[in-house]
């Protein structure tokens, strides 16, 4: 199966199983929660039927054949996101304890992953399903261990004050050496 990718990242759900151990220029990840990180793990296996974040390797626009799996491919447990083999026209935002999240291109606010709004989720794509209790936490998400986006930190500090927040979003009084958020950009402490 031949998979074009958009520049970056686009939700993909394959109508068979697909093996994506020999990619060379696309990777496939699932979704799993884990209190305010949505981590993105990467997959060699994607179920049909399956819904996977796909991300360019070299950040270009790509295409690449990846061979339909050889093996029965059973989904990954945990994955949040959901396969789409049929156009949904309009995505709730919440539905039965969930958070539906769609990757969208927001203009100045980037790509990302925004509420889905009643959005048309086209076949063939996928949607990232939250437990709601946990959607509103969110704010950051993990690419194979790494942290790499944080939203949603705001400082408390009187004019001119520089609050320093750790990657897991809490408060640090006197930062050592490291990556800190100082009032929403990462910021390099030597």
């Amino acid at each position: 199966m031949n998979i074009t990718g958009a520049k970056g990242l686009a939700t993909f759900t394959p109508s068979v199983a697909l093996d994506f151990t020999d990619a060379q220029d696309i990777a496939a990840y699932t979704a799993t929660v884990s209190g305010t990180t949505v981590n993105l793990t990467r997959t060699n296996t994607v179920a049909a039927g399956e819904g996977v974040l796909i991300r360019s390797l070299n950040g270009d626009h790509v295409s690449e054949d990846i061979p339909v799996a050889a093996t029965a491919v059973e989904p990954t447990a945990g994955n949040m996101f959901v396969g789409v083999l049929e156009d949904i026209a309009q995505l709730p935002t919440e539905k039965g304890g969930y958070t539906n999240f769609i990757l969208n291109n927001n203009g100045d606010n980037g790509s990302g992953f925004y509420l889905a709004n009643n959005k048309t989720v086209a076949a063939g794509k996928a949607y990232l399903r939250v437990p709601t209790e946990s959607a509103a936490k969110i704010s950051f998400f993990s690419l194979d261990g790494s942290i790499t986006g944080i939203e949603g930190v705001e400082a408390e500090a009187a004019e001119g004050e520089k609050v320093y927040y750790n990657l897991k979003g809490q408060r640090v009084a006197t930062p050592s050496k490291g990556l800190y958020i100082v009032g929403g950009k990462k910021v390099i402490v030597k």
